[in-house]
């Protein structure tokens, strides 16, 4: 049969016109959410039409985000948990000042500078105060709910569940707290999303069959540059923001293997390598190393042009500091009434409290980490039934590599799979490091 054929017609002229679309594919396309069912494999990555509906469903959970994270985002006018640290830092960045930021130097140089950087920048525009130095956390976090419903409505290829994916996030209790205080854990998911997001973009571009016989020139990727850059400033936010560059590399060798097994030019493996191993050496190992070297210019001190390894070079300072965050991490000895273990953090076994405050009649409020029982404990069903299908998948001898399942699956034991690892144990972890899951 042609491809101008249909059941129950001979072939069509090819100066034919296009067929009438039918009720049912006006409807998956432009019916409330524009909830598109996941295609056949062969097609997962073809190009989805935006519609209106997209623009409500994405202005709908970006403005819920929005309200919830800036109403009243300087209360309580005080120093909340480890803002004592970060909010203080973050003035120091901008102000150099004892006399206004309460210290006389950086104090939590066990962590990368950006995020400091990033809450350096509310404080600059509005002042060291409650909202100055908590309004670069609510940005970041309203930020990655409208990544999120990007990323989500890419994978899924469905607008329906692109809402339901970002609306969760933009009510879920950890995320609406970590947006509302200045630390720095909201911020490697902002980038994390991100990078995650143009990792996928770089999946679906249009391929070529000269282009894909043939090595692709550093520049012709920009979406990959685009995931490395963005990589590299989460893993800059703080150190578990390298996990999302690990589904990134992941799903990149993954998705281009995947893709070479199917198009049936054989020795897919060989053929990645050369013409793929250039790029991702450069742009998702090379490059993210060097945006996160750049957040430590104005930090440390030290004569750039002087070798690497002499003392008193700004490079021997940076290398200094890396040793001396991962000795601390890694040597921490010390115990804190909020940790809690890594297995537990899903169960919502300890919360952690930043703020309390009481009233002369005895009501009090208070400021508390802790997860949804509705999205936490409904996405690990979710994820078990996405587990589920994808190994049903592999025993029907499915290519379940392109598949949604495999997308969701990798994500989850990457991001969060590490801490439960015995040599990643430390002391004093807290459930508010499980936000990147």
């Amino acid at each position: 049969m042609s491809a101008h054929e249909g059941p129950g017609e001979g072939p069509r002229p090819e100066n034919a016109p296009p067929d009438e679309p039918t009720s049912d594919e006006l409807t998956s396309d432009e019916g409330p959410l524009g909830d598109h069912s996941i295609p056949p494999e062969e097609t997962e990555t073809a190009p989805l039409r935006w519609t209106r509906w997209d623009s409500v469903a994405i202005t709908f959970v970006t403005l819920l985000a929005a309200v919830l994270r800036f109403a009243r985002l300087d209360i309580p006018k005080a120093i909340v948990f480890d803002e004592v640290y970060y909010a203080k830092d973050a003035c120091w960045y901008v102000n150099v000042s004892k006399r206004i930021c309460e210290i006389s130097a950086e104090q939590t140089n066990v962590h990368p500078p950006l995020a400091k950087w990033l809450i350096a920048i509310g404080i600059r525009l509005f002042g060291y105060d409650s909202f100055g130095w908590r309004v670069s956390a609510a940005v970041a976090g309203v930020v990655t709910v409208t990544l999120l419903f990007l990323l989500a409505r890419r994978v899924l290829r469905s607008t329906l569940g692109a809402t339901l994916a970002a609306g969760l996030l933009a009510i879920d209790l950890l995320h609406f707290v970590q947006s509302r205080v200045a630390m720095l854990d909201i911020f490697p998911p902002l980038f994390g999303v991100a990078a995650v997001l143009f990792c996928v973009y770089d999946r679906d571009r249009p391929r070529s069959t000269a282009e894909e016989r043939m090595p692709n020139g550093l520049l012709d990727r920009p979406w990959r540059i685009a995931a490395g850059a963005a990589a590299g400033a989460a893993v800059a936010c703080k150190w578990p923001g390298a996990f999302y560059l690990a589904i990134v590399l992941f799903l990149t060798c993954v998705w281009e293997i995947s893709y070479r097994r199917k198009d049936g030019l054989g020795k897919p493996v060989t053929r990645f390598l050369r013409e793929e191993a250039a790029t991702i050496f450069v742009w998702l190992l090379i490059f993210p190393l060097v945006v996160y070297v750049f957040t430590f210019v104005g930090r440390l001190d030290g004569e750039f042009l002087a070798a690497p390894w002499k003392v008193g070079s700004w490079w021997r300072s940076w290398w200094d500091r890396q040793v001396y965050m991962y000795s601390f991490h890694r040597y921490l000895n010390a115990t804190h009434g909020y940790e809690s273990p890594p297995w537990s953090w899903f169960l919502l076994k300890r919360p952690v409290s930043y703020y309390i405050s009481y009233a002369p009649n005895g009501d009090y409020g208070e400021v508390m980490s802790t997860g949804s029982p509705f999205v936490w404990w409904a996405g690990l069903l979710a994820v078990a039934y996405v587990a589920w299908r994808w190994i049903a998948g592999l025993f029907k001898r499915r290519d379940g590599r392109w598949r949604a399942e495999s997308f969701v699956l990798a994500g989850f034991v990457l991001s969060y799979g590490p801490w439960l690892l015995p040599f990643s144990h430390r002391e004093a972890v807290f459930n508010f490091y499980v936000l990147p899951a």
